[in-house]
């Protein structure tokens, strides 16, 4: 068996050489913590789509400022030198054992030579002369424009004194980390989940932060005849309104990347979010869950008759699994009724096309159901316009 070659790092060599062509000037821009970022985010899935999204990657971690006026190190000669090295991604050659291109040469000629090989070959008796043959058989039906295949790992560093590098100061960087590739699902990033959840804020009076009203601070000095602490007043202030209801487990458990980054821009951040975040499998019934855990709950019934909200519910509705339930789109349509006080949107993980024929395409006729299509469409800025429309849900009062 041919032993292919082995790329231990991706575009180790393309980091090296700008290295090298950085180190004439006066600013440095690229080193190995760089480099060891751009490993962590391929390793999250991004930049392996296609060669301008890697090309786009490596631009925003080696690019400074200071280099888009250099002739040294400049936007050009950064793609020229990614360029010439992601070639070896698109074929590798494989040198062919000198015996297997000979054997290849002699089966070619047909000659004399190759009959007294056989006919040696018969007389010894070697017990191992047919699995040469097929070894080389095997060599020889690889077309060449085939022989190119890469093994593509990222192996994890056991041994520190496997480890060395040129400076030692970079060695705690590496840590004990197992660099592993894994395809998760999160077709928009956080950053463009983040800023649509962002954008559905309210401007609630002394919601700011606390400021010094000057003129009410020297009106009080006046008055008293002598200062001891400042007046204050708060600001106009944001927030933001999202209840979710979050189906977990089962089939969407695919999906825990896209309801973890949705969850997380609803409740962390610098703008309060004034909603609660729910949990339930499939469908709720009498209890909604407060945790993951589902180790506490309160009574669905609590927040039916809560003043009127904006509701995001993320499920794919069984489209996953593309089956159709008619018991689950009849407890959906009940859950929605109850709920038609509050104003309700449907997130479903799966793109629209994966609706049809399952429980997703009849639930969809009942609430605005949207996908999350990706960080160039409008599919998630919907459900921002939706909420900001007047108008009830789609089941009726």
């Amino acid at each position: 068996m041919i032993q292919q070659p082995d790329i231990t790092f991706p575009l180790q060599n393309a980091f090296l050489e700008i290295m090298r062509a950085e180190k004439g000037l006066p600013q440095k821009g690229v080193d190995l913590s760089s480099y060891l970022l751009l490993i962590d985010t391929l390793k999250n899935g991004y930049g392996l789509t296609s060669k301008e999204e890697l090309l786009f990657l490596c631009k925003k971690l080696w690019l400074k400022p200071f280099h888009l006026k250099s002739s040294i190190m400049n936007e050009q000669i950064l793609e020229e030198i990614l360029n010439r090295h992601l070639g070896i991604y698109a074929q590798l050659d494989i040198p062919v054992p000198a015996d297997a291109k000979a054997a290849k040469k002699e089966d070619k000629t047909g000659g004399d030579d190759s009959k007294e090989i056989k006919t040696s070959a018969e007389k010894t008796g070697d017990q191992d002369s047919g699995e040469k043959k097929e070894a080389k058989k095997e060599i020889e039906d690889v077309p060449e424009e085939e022989a190119g295949e890469l093994n593509f790992y990222i192996s994890e560093v056991k041994d520190d004194t496997t480890a060395a590098t040129t400076d030692n100061n970079y060695n705690h960087l590496f840590g004990k980390k197992n660099y592993t590739f894994d395809n998760r699902y999160l077709p928009v990033s956080r950053r463009f989940i983040e800023q649509t959840i962002r954008s559905l804020r309210y401007k609630v009076p002394g919601a700011g932060r606390p400021t010094i009203d000057i003129p009410a601070t020297v009106e009080e000095v006046a008055r008293k005849g002598y200062f001891n602490e400042w007046k204050l007043t708060e600001d106009d202030g944001f927030v933001t309104r999202w209840t979710l209801l979050i189906d977990h487990e089962g089939s969407m458990i695919a999906f825990k990347d896209l309801t973890d980054a949705v969850v997380e821009s609803a409740t962390t951040g610098s703008v309060k979010n004034e909603g609660d975040v729910f949990y339930f499998r499939n469908y709720p019934s009498e209890y909604l869950f407060t945790n993951p855990e589902h180790t506490r709950s309160i009574k669905l019934r609590k927040l039916i008759t809560s003043p009127s909200r904006n509701i995001l519910i993320v499920s794919d509705a069984g489209a996953a699994r593309g089956y159709y339930s008619e018991d689950r789109v009849r407890k959906v349509f009940r859950l929605l009724y109850q709920l038609r006080s509050h104003r309700i949107a449907w997130l479903n993980p799966m793109p629209e096309e994966r609706w049809k024929g399952t429980s997703a395409e009849k639930i969809s006729s009942y609430v605005k159901m949207f996908e999350p299509g990706n960080d160039n469409s409008d599919h998630m800025g919907n459900i921002i316009q939706f909420f900001k429309t007047k108008g009830a849900s789609n089941i009726g009062q």
